[in-house]
């Protein structure tokens, strides 16, 4: 697939995303949907970041401190690992 597909492709969904947020309509997606972007997005920013090296998983000032916390937590919580762990782990990466 060409990078402008990709982009392309990218784009539109994530301004699909974002116009359900802004319309408050969250309540139509699926929970299985949900998790399903949520899962393939958090698999991309990893093979990404393997290959590339770490880099800032959203650009400054997209998301709350409250968004970051949550899915966080949810990350964790669906692989459990605790907080303790993550700290250790970033440890090693330092």
């Amino acid at each position: 697939m060409l990078s402008s597909e990709v982009f392309l492709r990218s784009d539109a969904l994530a301004s699909y995303v974002e116009g359900l947020i802004a319309l408050d309509h969250t309540q139509e997606v699926d929970l299985d949907d949900a998790q399903r972007l949520l899962s393939a997005a958090v698999r991309l920013y990893s093979a990404k970041a393997e290959r590339d090296g770490i880099f800032p998983a959203v650009p400054a000032g997209t998301i709350t401190a409250t968004d970051a916390m949550i899915v966080a937590h949810g990350l964790l919580q669906a692989v459990n690992i605790s907080v303790f762990e993550l700290g250790l782990w970033q440890s090693w990466m330092h």
